[in-house]
């Protein structure tokens, strides 16, 4: 029997190999938001706190597969939107930008695309690893290899 996908608002918990416990809030389109404070203790989510290291899409056997226990709920409010924040896309060949946000696609320029999460589904050990290493994740910096860099505008 395929288990189902947890609902928005849900809290996973997620065992680190330093001991450690990390938390994520589920979001909709196989969105997880990875709670910026980490636990020493399982079973102590932030419930409530809108702090988030990051917002990612994950494969769905993350959420279904046992890996991550469900250890609460952290309800989306009325003033929030259950779906995850827009999204960069970046073309691998041509470096073009374009931005993903509630289903559709639109066109972008790089310099809106620069400090946005790449679209990309990740897999646990990729969600470990950013937790663990920030904005030196070896599978982050490899999505970023591809944004081209901003041209310098030359106003004369």
């Amino acid at each position: 029997m395929k288990k189902m996908r947890p609902k928005p608002g849900t809290v996973v918990e997620i065992g680190l190999p330093n001991g450690k416990y990390a938390y994520g809030r589920v979001y909709d389109e196989a969105g997880i938001g990875i709670y910026r404070k980490v636990s020493e203790v399982a079973g102590q989510p932030p419930i409530g706190s809108r702090d988030f290291q990051f917002i990612v899409g994950v494969y769905d056997d993350v959420l279904t597969s046992g890996q991550c226990r469900v250890v609460g709920q952290d309800p989306f409010g009325e003033d929030e939107d259950p779906w995850p924040p827009p999204r960069a896309i970046i073309d691998p060949i041509s470096g073009k930008c374009s931005i993903y946000h509630h289903g559709k696609i639109r066109p972008a320029v790089t310099e809106e695309c620069q400090n946005m999460e790449i679209t990309a589904v990740w897999d646990l050990h990729h969600i470990i690893d950013r937790i663990l290493n920030g904005n030196n994740s070896i599978y982050l910096k490899s999505m970023r290899l591809g944004m081209a860099e901003p041209k310098k505008s030359t106003v004369q």
